[in-house]
């Protein structure tokens, strides 16, 4: 087996937030899943993901539970690697909405073809729309 002795960087972020307009309560992949990130053909490394209430008016927003699944290498088979709770917030001309961060103990490290969903379990309406902004970036070697 060859060894690799060349040091391997990404070469751009791979930064496209995916927005959640549907509720989700399967913990299992089934139902309305979101692509956060899809990875791109060296690999792709993910270090969190943030849920920011991205509702247009001012509103009191749901309490939820966002939910990220990752896929195996053809795409297909979405799996559950983490969740955490959104709190309710009522976002106004001098409020913030709510915001909740998911980071993973160790950096996810995406094989060419795999793809990282996102859900929410509770949409009320637009007041529980919700923009899932990945932190990651795809490999060059």
């Amino acid at each position: 087996m060859a060894v690799n002795i060349n040091p391997i960087f990404v070469i751009q972020g791979n930064i496209l937030p995916a927005r959640i307009s549907a509720a989700n309560t399967a913990s299992d992949g089934s139902g309305t899943l979101a692509t956060v990130v899809t990875a791109a053909t060296n690999g792709t490394r993910v270090d969190g993901i943030r849920f920011i209430n991205s509702q247009v008016t001012a509103a009191a927003s749901s309490a939820k539970v966002f939910r990220i699944f990752l896929s195996n290498a053809s795409g297909a088979s979405p799996r559950l690697i983490g969740e955490l709770v959104g709190a309710a917030a009522t976002r106004s001309t001098t409020a913030i909405g709510s915001t909740s961060v998911w980071t993973p103990d160790q950096p996810i490290l995406m094989k060419s073809g795999q793809i990282m969903y996102v859900t929410q379990s509770v949409y009320a309406g637009t007041q529980d729309e919700v923009d899932a902004c990945p932190y990651a970036a795809d490999y060059n070697v």
